[in-house]
């Protein structure tokens, strides 16, 4: 799992759309300029599997969001360990 690292403009939009929901493309890369975190976990083949954010106003209020596990993955204990992570 890795914290604030680069994502591929397309990484998140591929991943949102393997659990059903709409690419918004157009958020990304622009939603990382408002997040505090994000973290992502990335399978053996390089491809990201896992994504959440926090966002809020300095590190006193905030909010997660999107927290996608990709479906091929689910079961695994990857978004425990990805809230977890962002709590840390």
């Amino acid at each position: 799992m890795k914290i604030n690292l680069p994502i591929q403009d397309f990484e998140v939009p591929d991943l949102r759309e393997s659990v059903g929901w709409d690419r918004r493309d157009s958020d990304y890369p622009t939603l990382f300029g408002r997040c505090n975190f994000w973290a992502g976990v990335w399978s053996e083949a390089n491809k990201l599997i896992a994504f959440g954010y926090m966002a809020g106003t300095a590190h006193q209020h905030g909010y997660m969001e999107d927290i996608i596990v990709h479906p091929d993955y689910h079961g695994r204990g990857i978004g425990k360990a990805l809230v977890s992570r962002l709590l840390e």
